[in-house]
């Protein structure tokens, strides 16, 4: 069996999603529903930005 090294943006991906999916399911204050959603999209804009800044940094060397 190989071992595969699994994409850590596949891994914030499936984070944000499974909050997300909670959030929706167990939130009934709408305020508060746009304030998990507005936190989980900074969460997957940071972990792009994250991502693609070492990408550059390796293209760099």
């Amino acid at each position: 069996m190989k071992n595969k090294k699994v994409n850590p943006l596949v891994s914030h991906f499936t984070i944000a999603f499974t909050v997300l999916a909670a959030l929706w399911m167990f939130v009934t204050d709408e305020e508060s529903l746009i304030l998990g959603n507005s936190l989980v999209l900074i969460y997957i804009v940071c972990a792009l930005a994250s991502r693609m800044m070492r990408k550059s940094k390796s293209n760099k060397k």
